[in-house]
């Protein structure tokens, strides 16, 4: 019998054997092809055919000889043997299957996360964390060698880069390293614990203030917002008089540079919702319109025939009601290196959630109503009843609709038409935010904020001109409105106004 902590396979001679790394021939005890290295084995993913295995003993499994499954396997197993064979020589990839460096240990949490279905940008984002601090200074270390001191190398060398919160994630994703390391099959024994002590959670400066609030600096005015609306349409028709002159192969569709602006302005989206957004965001069925108007219990019989005598028809059955005035977030634009990722159709709809993992609704002012009734009617009329409800407020181009199953698990439930026209975020910024920024009034010379911050202007003149804490809360897609009231209201010095004027009676 093979001595305590043997492999099994000392006793027969390997198919391969180079630098210490050993292909042995599946039994049929052990139906797999294994590759032994520095005592830790790895097997081929399935098991070969026991019915074959005395004709391919025969052989000694020459790959030349062998067909079907029997192949397949010992080509993988080839593939192993030489992957290990090339870590074995230094010369090849330092990741390997078998290994407990923490390279491997990043693999399986990136697997994980992958097989728990999470959201693919938050994948991508430590994966991207990992690759740029945590595999160049630590990647090679043995888990078990782990300690302290590696954890804050890659801290101090990530702070000559990152901002607060960027650290606070890699502190975090650094955490999660060390969970998982503790987990069966543990990697890293209990009573040790490589970030024990290492600070990287963020803490507020000022009373009243949360860790992430957002200064009056990073906030557009109001001057400033309603300036670059008229600026970004007048960028965006100028953009397509252009098109037409130099008779491009289709129609450039940039008619909505005012309302683009409004909605992250003043309803409250972020950028990648606001490109999500289509004409059946904002408007609906006429009767769905006079169903929900009948079952608002708080409305007299007068009120809901002022209602709807007030609703806007649009083409094809469809009408906006300017007594409710909300839009509908649903879907937002995913990007991977501020492209957008568009899947086969076949794989299902593109796109993702937005990033509260629900669907809610914002409102918009009454000002805004004519801008998508003229927005809503032009696509509507354009593609017609069954592309025009999916047709993007705001394509990069001119429209490009394909047909996705409504639930890819269930592809028998039908199709529906998906506008996957998005922006390139980089290409947004380079064509019409920041020459429209140029020329807008109210705008300063120096790099102006990013478009994405046009959203915060929303939470400040929200609630000044009397929205609900909830209100607001709800409309931007916050998990709580301490988080709204901490991140954009700084509770001492916004509140000491009314704390003077109600001091001097006492």
């Amino acid at each position: 019998m093979p001595p305590k902590g043997s492999t099994g396979t000392t006793r027969r001679k390997p198919l391969r054997a180079d630098r210490g790394v050993r292909l042995f021939a599946p039994t049929q005890a052990k139906p797999r092809f294994r590759v032994v290295a520095k005592g830790e084995v790895e097997r081929t993913t399935a098991p070969v055919p026991v019915g074959q295995l005395p004709d391919a003993t025969k052989v000694n499994f020459a790959p030349d000889q062998l067909t079907g499954s029997m192949l397949r396997a010992r080509q993988e197993a080839d593939e192993l043997f030489d992957q290990l064979v090339r870590w074995a020589k230094q010369d090849g990839p330092s990741v390997v299957r078998g290994d407990r460096t923490i390279n491997a240990l990043c693999d399986r949490r990136i697997a994980d996360m992958r097989a728990e279905h999470l959201e693919a940008n938050s994948i991508d984002n430590v994966d991207e964390l990992m690759r740029l601090y945590i595999r160049p200074h630590i990647g090679q270390v043995d888990v078990r060698e782990w300690h302290k001191a590696h954890c804050r190398d890659v801290m101090n060398a990530a702070r000559e880069t990152c901002g607060a919160q960027r650290l606070q994630k890699l502190g975090s994703v650094l955490r999660s390293l060390v969970t998982l390391a503790h987990q069966k099959p543990a990697w890293l024994p209990w009573d040790e614990d490589p970030m024990n002590g290492i600070e990287y959670s963020l803490k507020a400066l000022r009373q009243g203030e949360g860790v992430n609030y957002v200064p009056e600096s990073e906030r557009p005015s109001t001057l400033q917002v309603e300036a670059l609306a008229d600026s970004m349409q007048a960028r965006g028709e100028a953009l397509m008089s252009a098109a037409c002159e130099a008779k491009i192969p289709y129609d450039l569709d940039r008619g909505w540079g005012r309302l683009i602006v409004l909605v992250m302005g003043k309803c409250g989206c972020r950028l990648g919702e606001a490109l999500g957004l289509t004409v059946g965001s904002v408007c609906r069925p006429r009767a769905e319109v006079e169903a929900s108007i009948a079952a608002e219990r708080h409305l007299d019989a007068d009120q809901r025939a002022t209602r709807r005598a007030g609703i806007v028809d649009l083409p094809h059955g469809f009408a906006i009601d300017p007594g409710r005035r909300v839009i509908a977030v649903t879907e937002a634009v995913r990007w991977k290196r501020s492209k957008p990722l568009i899947v086969p159709p076949d794989a299902g709809a593109s796109g993702k959630v937005p990033k509260s993992k629900k669907v809610r609704w914002t409102i918009y002012p009454m000002s805004m109503v004519d801008g998508l009734v003229a927005r809503c009617i032009e696509l509507l009329e354009r593609f017609g009843p069954d592309q025009g409800p999916h047709a993007l407020l705001f394509p990069a181009h001119d429209h490009r609709f394909v047909a996705v199953a409504v639930d890819p698990r269930r592809p028998a439930r039908g199709t529906r038409w998906q506008d996957q026209d998005w922006w390139d975020a980089s290409l947004l910024r380079r064509t019409m935010y920041l020459p429209a920024v140029a020329v807008a009034d109210h705008w300063p010379d120096k790099l102006p904020l990013p478009m994405r911050n046009l959203r915060h202007h929303f939470a400040t003149w929200s609630k000044r001109h009397g929205y609900a804490d909830e209100l607001i809360t709800a409309c931007m897609g916050h998990s709580s409105v301490a988080y709204t009231q901490q991140r954009y209201y700084r509770t001492g010095a916004d509140t000491i106004p009314q704390g003077m004027s109600a001091s001097e009676r006492l």
